[in-house]
């Protein structure tokens, strides 16, 4: 039987948790920094990917004497100033298989501060550059990815807790909490099913904590449940998109459970008089009654806030997509990916999701 990716969402702890005992994914990584000790690391992605380094870029930001930058390789390639000499840049595709990361490569050739963290080191992209590691995913065959946020966005924590020496952070409880969510979110999609199976238009809601998970919802929604789908920072929604909010619209706030979060509560509360379909993921138990909140524990510090509410959209795509199936593409599609193919020739689609 072919793998799904609920099957995938629920490998995705003990992925996580390989990443805190097999230190041979991080070495590479860890001993570049520690020579280098770049002023800036550029974490160039797309997609998921980027999304990925979001949710761990506030806290690598705060942790690291170093600056952390996120870009698509379409902006970096074009649009980013000029690198200095001790700089550290990671260029991430999952599949290995994607062109703007390829190009991206192909750029820095002769650069000897680059590598290339991916699901399969054994891609193309291994044609590409010199150093390609794995970060620990594994397989994951279906092309709407989950395991390889997760994973790839711990191993941006593991690597940030290891070069900056903080032992007294338990990535262990942060996982138990991910866990948590992922239970949780279960038993909340079953409760509102009516309505979650009945998305039209979609805002995710976040602040700079939380807007990694965020864009991920806004993306895993859009591509799997084929409804309209969009991330704001919480305050900015109200200063335009929300003029045309109306009852049939879905609103997911993502809670970043720090000094922000009684903006985003006082929004949401708001919210839900204009539409019945809101709700939000936090860790504040002062929701615990609240029917539309899934309130997630143990509590752990706010920067790990997009990582442990990362299940809560993955298993919603997940789940409403396959019940609705929702996944299959317009025909025309196949014309747009002649015209401008995101993945290499070698790219294999196992979602029988193409007219």
């Amino acid at each position: 039987m072919d793998m799904t990716m609920e099957d995938y969402i629920q490998q995705s702890r003990a992925a996580c948790e390989q990443l805190l005992h097999d230190h041979n994914l991080l070495e590479p990584v860890v001993e570049l920094y520690q020579k280098q000790k770049p002023e800036t690391i550029w974490l160039v992605a797309s997609g998921s990917s980027y999304n990925a380094c979001v949710c761990a870029q506030a806290l690598m930001n705060q942790w690291m004497d170093t600056d952390v930058e996120v870009r698509t390789p379409f902006t970096f390639l074009h649009y980013t100033p000029s690198l200095k000499k001790n700089d550290l840049i990671f260029v991430i595709t999952q599949s290995g298989l994607s062109t703007n990361a390829i190009e991206v490569l192909d750029a820095l050739q002769g650069n000897q501060n680059v590598i290339c963290l991916t699901g399969n080191k054994n891609s193309d992209v291994k044609d590409h550059t010199e150093i390609v590691l794995e970060y620990g995913v594994g397989e994951e065959l279906v092309g709407y990815v989950t395991k390889g946020v997760s994973v790839l966005t711990f191993y941006l924590i593991c690597f940030a807790k290891q070069v900056t020496n903080k032992e007294n952070i338990d990535l262990l409880k942060v996982l138990s909490t991910f866990e948590y969510t992922q239970t949780e979110t279960e038993q909340f999609i079953r409760k509102h099913f009516k309505s979650l199976s009945g998305m039209q238009t979609v805002y995710c809601l976040g602040t700079p904590y939380s807007q990694g998970v965020g864009l991920e919802a806004a993306l895993k929604i859009g591509e799997t449940i084929h409804v309209p789908s969009f991330y704001y920072e919480v305050e900015e929604f109200i200063h335009g998109p929300n003029l045309q909010l109306k009852p049939t619209y879905t609103l997911f706030f993502f809670d970043s459970n720090d000094r922000a979060s009684s903006r985003l509560h006082q929004i949401y509360e708001s919210a839900k008089l204009v539409s019945d379909h809101v709700y939000l993921v936090t860790m504040d138990p002062a929701f615990k009654e609240d029917a539309h909140a899934l309130v997630i524990e143990p509590a752990v510090d706010p920067l790990f806030s997009s990582f442990v509410e990362l299940p809560f959209p993955q298993l919603i795509s997940a789940k409403i997509s396959t019940i609705l199936h929702s996944t299959m593409q317009h025909p025309l599609l196949k014309e747009f990916k002649k015209g401008a193919a995101a993945k290499t020739e070698n790219f294999i689609n196992y979602d029988n999701d193409e007219a």
